[in-house]
């Protein structure tokens, strides 16, 4: 059959064939954890953290609509399903001791980052607020774009820390 007469679902069926969205589909919704690929994501989780970073950013720097606001649960959810199909997307009691260390290392590494930016950044805010005189609807603004900020970090920091930490696979030549 020619390009030409192939009809628009035949072209759709095509294209889902093509980029192999099939099986992506069995393993999501695969029960075995195994079954899913654990890839290394280190580009995608700065996505939901500069998001989360640019809203708490734009909440200091002036009062936002509160619509603004509902675009950061989408950015959580994306968050989300990038952990899941990230370096740390399988449950934890199948690890062997590497990956428990990667675990681990990974989630240290987010605490201690988001304690230390919330324990010198919560005061500052509380600071500013208190200088500037910025009503109450603008500090609520501000504590919920923070609430969001640290959520979206929670959920990203530690598989953007895990897939640095993973080595490069190397496809080695056939002699």
């Amino acid at each position: 059959m020619s390009a030409k007469r192939k009809t628009l679902l035949q072209r759709m069926d095509a294209l889902v064939w093509w980029t192999h969205a099939a099986d992506h589909v069995r393993y999501d919704m695969s029960d075995d954890a195994e079954a899913r690929p654990q890839r290394p994501m280190r580009w995608l989780p700065l996505l939901p953290m500069a998001f989360g970073a640019g809203l708490i950013y734009f909440a200091i720097a002036t009062s936002l609509p509160h619509w603004v606001y509902g675009f950061a649960v989408p950015m959580m959810a994306l968050g989300a399903g990038i952990a899941v199909n990230g370096p740390l997307g399988k449950p934890s009691i199948n690890d062997d001791e590497r990956e428990a260390a990667l675990r681990h290392s990974a989630f240290f590494f987010c605490i201690a980052f988001l304690a230390f930016a919330n324990i010198v950044g919560g005061p500052v805010l509380l600071l500013a607020a208190a200088l500037h005189g910025w009503p109450a609807e603008r500090s609520v603004g501000a504590a919920i774009a923070l609430l969001m900020g640290n959520v979206t970090w929670f959920v990203s920091l530690p598989t953007l820390h895990a897939s640095w930490k993973l080595p490069r696979l190397v496809e080695h030549d056939s002699p």
